[in-house]
């Protein structure tokens, strides 16, 4: 019978390179925090005041500067203005609703088409 022996210095680098898988495996698991997913959003400073981004997935889909609706293009006063009226964009994306109008996007077109004689 023919016996296999592994050297010390095999040992150790077999050892040296399960604790890096396991540290790996540990950093990735438990102690890297997860990314946000699906609608949330940023606020951010700008020289007028507060913005906000709408994000899906890390993409911005919307990004709102300024207040919208206002001429001037000053941004919100606070951020937690910035972030309400965000929370009310994502809010009316979720329910379907055109999140520039509040309305469902066939129901404005109908308005403004019936407007439009």
């Amino acid at each position: 019978m023919m016996t296999m022996t592994i050297s010390k210095k095999h040992k150790l680098v077999l050892l040296a390179a399960i604790l890096f898988a396991a540290g790996s495996t540990f950093f990735m698991l438990v102690l890297k925090p997860a990314e946000p997913k699906g609608l949330h959003y940023s606020c951010f400073k700008t020289e007028r005041g507060w913005g906000y981004d709408v994000l899906f997935n890390e993409r911005i889909i919307i990004h709102q500067p300024f207040i919208p609706g206002k001429s001037g293009g000053d941004g919100f006063a606070t951020k937690e203005q910035a972030a309400t009226v965000a929370k009310t964009v994502i809010e009316s994306i979720k329910s379907g609703n055109d999140p520039l109008f509040g309305r469902p996007p066939l129901q404005r077109r109908a308005d403004s088409g019936a407007h439009a004689k």
